[in-house]
C-alpha cells in the first residue's frame, strides 16, 4: 500500500471535513461536508464569530483562573479579561495572546512553558490544547445545531502548521491536537502556503482581488507562494503536473516578519510620544482601554496606503496621558520627537501620515522581497506567478511594495486572502494525495561505528575493536537536504546487535532506541561536527514481543507527508513492528 493511499485512508469514510488554524493574532475553522468538495468549484463554509462586527476569526487569546483551569478563548477571552480588569481581578488570572511564535523562538520541548500578559508561566502544551479544543467544540456545536444526525467518527480534522517550523514543533501541535480529542486516526497536519495554494487552485476570476489575473496553473511551471501572517512569513515554490499533483520544488523558507510587526511600530511611536514608564503604568492599571487601543490599531494598520500625505487616525485614551494635558502634552512629545512633520495631535486623536509608516513597511517587507528575489533568479526554476495569501497580503502596501519589486512577475492575490489558508486546509483533508513532493528541510542521519579510512577519516575518532581501527560518531545519512522526497519514499537503517553476557540483566522485550541527528550540510563526517545536533530519537519495539540474543534486522524510515516519517522495524525473518520518531525527546 503506497504512503499515499494510506494518508487518504485517514479521511476516505468521512463525510465532514474542518480545519483548525491558531494564528498569531486571530484563530478560527473552516469546513465542508464530502459533496462540497468534489465539486470544481469548492464551497466551503467558515466559523463566525460575533463581536462588534461579524468576523471569520477571533482573536487568539486564551484566559485561565488562577489554578489554571480554563475559563475562555477569543472574543469572550479578551472580553472578560475586560471584565476582571475593571473589578481590578484580572491579576490572579492567566491571560495569554499572541503565543503561537513561541513555537517559532523556542526551543521546543513538552516542557516549554510560555509567560502571560504579567509574565506568569504555564505549560505552553495547555495553552494550544484548549485552543484546539475551544475551536473543535465550537465547530462541533454550529455543526449539530444544523446537522443534527452527524457524529464525531465523521469527521476528519486538518490542523495548520507554518511550513518553516521544526519537526519538534509540528510534533508539539500534533500531540496538543489529540489531546485536544481528536483522534488520531482522523487527524492530519497540512502546511499553511501549500494549503493557500490548494484553495486559489480551484477559485475563478471572479474570486481574485481587483486588478489581478485569473490563476492560471500551467502544468510544470512553477510559482512561489508568499503566506504573509501575522507573526510569520512563509514561503514555499511549487509546480502542478499534468495530472493535478502539487510538486514543491523549493525548502521552504521565511521568519518573523509578519503584519504584527506593524502593529509594533504604532506602539513604538505612542511609548516615543509617552514615555515608556507611562505606557508601562498605562497598560497595567488601564487595562480596558489598553485592550480597545490594540483593536484600534489593527483597524488603523488596514487603512494605510501608499499615498504619503494623508493620515491614519489612532484614538487615545484619555488614560494614556495626564490629566489636563491633553493635547498640550502630546503636541510638545511631538515636537520634542521631531516628528511635527508626520504627526499631530487633536481632541483626543493622532493623526500619522502614511509616509511615516511606509519605510517600517519597506523594512519589513524588504526581507520577504529578497527572499522572492533570490528564488526567482535561480535558474533552475523559473518562476513566473508569485501568489500572496494570509491575512497581512491584503494590505495594500504590501500588494503595491511586491507589484512595484516584482515588474515582470504576475502577483496574484485571492479575494479574502485571510481565509485561504483554512479553505485550502480543508480540501487537503479530503485529499492529501494532491501534494506528493516535498524538499527535505535537513540532511537526516544516525550514528554508527565503521572501519578507519585513513583518506577519509580522522584520526581523533578512531578507537580499536578486537583487531580492527574503526571511527566513531561516523554521521550515516538517509535523507538530504534539499532532496525531493515524494510521499512514500523509503530509505532504511541496518540494525545489528548483540545481547552479550553483560547486558543479559537489560529488559528484552522492552524497545531499542535510535538517535537522530540533522544538519544543514549536504554530507556531514561526523555527528559531533558543529552543523550537526541531535534532532530525534526512533523507538522500535522486538516484532514477537521479545529480542533475540542477536539482533539483526532493518528500520524503515518512510515519507508520509507533513507529519514526515513513519517507522517500521523488519527482522531478518521479515517479521516487521510499528515504531516511533519522537522529534520532542531531544
Amino acid at each position: 500500500m503506497s504512503s499515499s493511499h494510506s494518508q487518504n485512508k485517514i479521511s476516505e469514510n468521512c463525510t465532514w471535513f474542518c480545519s483548525i488554524d491558531i494564528g498569531t493574532s486571530y484563530s478560527g475553522y473552516a469546513f465542508a461536508p464530502r459533496e462540497n468538495l468534489t465539486k470544481k468549484s469548492c464551497e466551503i463554509y467558515s466559523g463566525v464569530w460575533e463581536n462588534d462586527v461579524l468576523s471569520h476569526k477571533t482573536p487568539t487569546s486564551v484566559l485561565l483562573d488562577q489554578t489554571k483551569h480554563f475559563i475562555a478563548f477569543g472574543h469572550e477571552a479578551d472580553s472578560e479579561y475586560e471584565n476582571l480588569a475593571q473589578e481590578k481581578n484580572h491579576e490572579k488570572c492567566f491571560y495569554f495572546r499572541d503565543f503561537k511564535m513561541e513555537l517559532y523562538n523556542s526551543a521546543v520541548s513538552r516542557d516549554l512553558t510560555i509567560e502571560d500578559i504579567h509574565g506568569k508561566s504555564c505549560k505552553a502544551q495547555q495553552i494550544f490544547v484548549e485552543s484546539i479544543r475551544f475551536l473543535r467544540d465550537h465547530f462541533l456545536e454550529v455543526l449539530r445545531m444544523r446537522y443534527c444526525h452527524t457524529f464525531e467518527g465523521d469527521i476528519c480534522y486538518t490542523v495548520t502548521v507554518p511550513a518553516i517550523w521544526s519537526d519538534a514543533a509540528k510534533q508539539f501541535m500534533k500531540e496538543a491536537a489529540i489531546e485536544a480529542g481528536i483522534c488520531e486516526s482522523r487527524l492530519m497536519l497540512a502546511y499553511e502556503p501549500e494549503a493557500a495554494a490548494l484553495f486559489c487552485k480551484q477559485i475563478t476570476r471572479d474570486r481574485m482581488a481587483t486588478n489581478c489575473e485569473p490563476m492560471h496553473f500551467v502544468p510544470d511551471q512553477p510559482y512561489i507562494v508568499v503566506d504573509l501572517g501575522g507573526g510569520t512569513l512563509d514561503i514555499t515554490v511549487q509546480k502542478i503536473s499534468s495530472t493535478g499533483i502539487v510538486h514543491n520544488l523549493y525548502k521552504a523558507s521565511g521568519g518573523p516578519w509578519g503584519g504584527n510587526q506593524i502593529n509594533k511600530v504604532f506602539i513604538e511611536l505612542l511609548v516615543k510620544l509617552v514615555g515608556e514608564s507611562a505606557f508601562r503604568d498605562f497598560c497595567r492599571d488601564s487595562m480596558v482601554d489598553f485592550f480597545n487601543l490594540t483593536q484600534k490599531i489593527e483597524i488603523a494598520k488596514r487603512k494605510i496606503s501608499m499615498i504619503g500625505d494623508r493620515s491614519v487616525v489612532i484614538e487615545t485614551p484619555p488614560s494614556l496621558v495626564r490629566t489636563g494635558e491633553e493635547p498640550e502634552c502630546l503636541i510638545k512629545s511631538i515636537r520634542k520627537a521631531k516628528l511635527q512633520d508626520m504627526v499631530t495631535a487633536n481632541l483626543g486623536k493622532l493623526f500619522v501620515k502614511n509616509a511615516y509608516f511606509l519605510k517600517y513597511f519597506q523594512k519589513i517587507c524588504g526581507e520577504t522581497v529578497d527572499l522572492v528575489t533570490s528564488i526567482i533568479q535561480n535558474d533552475k526554476i523559473q518562476a513566473r506567478s508569485i501568489l500572496l495569501v494570509g491575512g497581512f497580503s491584503e494590505s495594500k502596501v504590501v500588494q503595491s511594495i511586491f507589484k512595484d519589486s516584482f515588474p515582470r512577475n504576475n502577483i496574484l492575490i485571492p479575494m479574502g486572502a485571510g481565509m485561504a489558508v483554512l479553505k485550502g486546509a480543508a480540501i487537503y483533508g479530503f485529499d492529501s494525495s494532491i501534494i506528493d513532493t516535498r524538499m527535505c528541510p535537513y540532511t537526516y542521519g544516525i550514528k554508527l561505528e565503521k572501519k578507519f579510512n585513513p583518506k577519509t577519516d580522522n584520526p581523533s575518532k578512531t578507537f580499536m575493536k578486537g583487531n580492527q581501527l574503526y571511527s566513531e560518531d561516523c554521521f550515516d545519512k538517509f535523507f538530504e537536504i534539499d532532496e525531493p522526497l515524494a510521499v512514500g519514499t523509503k530509505r532504511s537503517i541496518q540494525v545489528h546487535l548483540n545481547h552479550d553476557d553483560d547486558n543479559l540483566s537489560c529488559d528484552l522485550t522492552d524497545y531499542k532506541e535510535i538517535e537522530v541527528f540533522s544538519s544543514l550540510e549536504k554530507s556531514p563526517l561526523y555527528t559531533t561536527d558543529l552543523t550537526c545536533r541531535l534532532h530525534g530519537m526512533i523507538r522500535v519495539y522486538p516484532p514477537k514481543g521479545r529480542w533475540p540474543e542477536k539482533v539483526k534486522g532493518r528500520v524503515e524510515i518512510e515519507v508520509i507527508g507533513v507529519d514526515n516519517f513513519r517507522i517500521t522495524y523488519i527482522d531478518d525473518t521479515g517479521c516487521t513492528t510499528s515504531g516511533t520518531i519522537d522529534f520532542l525527546s531531544s
